[in-house]
């Protein structure tokens, strides 16, 4: 409820016209919808010159007291409004009068609820607590830009962080492909390779990734053909070795190489002349 001690130190201003030459009263000739009963003029009308009604196919007559008929319709002065009978609802009539000002209340002194004669809600009530809902929704909206525009730096960021990724896979992976004799066997094989295939040259023991213009040599791989050798005094479980059986040697795994120069060590050599 409003503080009602404070309601006078917010005054009713009235602009009131004298109906001099120099300051002569308005005239008016204005069509409005009668809503409860009543219409509610522009200005305060000049109680000399009346209030003329027309409209609605009838001829209207003002009274000041007295039941209110068809019609009829009576006028308040003071306040500037005018009344009809409930049968006349919704309809638009024209009023001619001459205007002699306004009186202007504040929204402190207009009710907008209450209980009886005593008043519970005041329309300066409902404006302060539509500002307070402003400046929550303010606050709120300004809340939401805050978020929106972290959220618009974290999906840049993301999107920096996917595309790092994405060169860094695109720059390092490796398909591994069917090793080829030499180099030159590289590009009569692989004439249209892909980013990160990846192929062993036999005779030199190197492999080459192709970055999308170029064979790149990315170091050496041992590459073996054939079967395991063992060398051992018994028989091993296995099927996938070639058992060579020797009293005199340790246990040793050994590999095949094709090969027409002498191997390193680990390796068995079978040359053919």
């Amino acid at each position: 409820m409003a503080d009602f001690a404070e309601l006078y130190n917010d005054p009713i201003l009235s602009k009131k016209r004298i109906g001099s030459v120099e300051d002569p009263y308005l005239t008016y000739n204005e069509t409005l919808t009668i809503f409860n009963g009543r219409a509610l003029l522009t200005e305060i009308p000049n109680r000399e010159f009346r209030v003329e009604v027309t409209g609605d196919n009838k001829e209207w007559r003002e009274i000041e007291d007295g039941k209110l008929d068809d019609k009829y319709f009576k006028v308040d002065y003071l306040m500037g409004v005018v009344f009809f009978n409930a049968s006349n609802e919704g309809k638009s009539l024209t009023f001619n009068y001459s205007g002699e000002g306004a009186s202007f209340f504040p929204a402190s002194r207009i009710w907008i609820k209450r209980q009886g004669n005593m008043v519970i809600e005041t329309l300066q009530g409902l404006i302060d607590e539509a500002e307070d809902a402003i400046i929550r929704m303010n606050e709120r909206i300004a809340e939401c830009e805050r978020v929106t525009k972290r959220c618009v730096e974290i999906t840049k960021w993301c999107r920096e962080l996917t595309s790092e990724y994405e060169y860094v896979v695109e720059n390092t992976k490796k398909i591994y492909k069917p090793s080829v004799y030499t180099y030159a066997d590289i590009i009569s094989t692989y004439p249209n390779p892909l980013i990160g295939w990846t192929v062993a040259v036999k005779e030199t023991k190197t492999v080459y990734r192709w970055d999308g213009f170029d064979w790149i040599d990315i170091g050496t791989s041992e590459v073996y053909e054939g079967f395991t050798v063992l060398l051992s005094t018994t028989e091993p479980y296995s099927t996938n070795y070639v058992w060579y059986q020797d009293e005199e040697l340790a246990l040793e795994n050994k590999k095949i190489v094709v090969s027409n120069v002498a191997p390193g060590s680990g390796e068995v050599w079978y040359e053919i002349d």
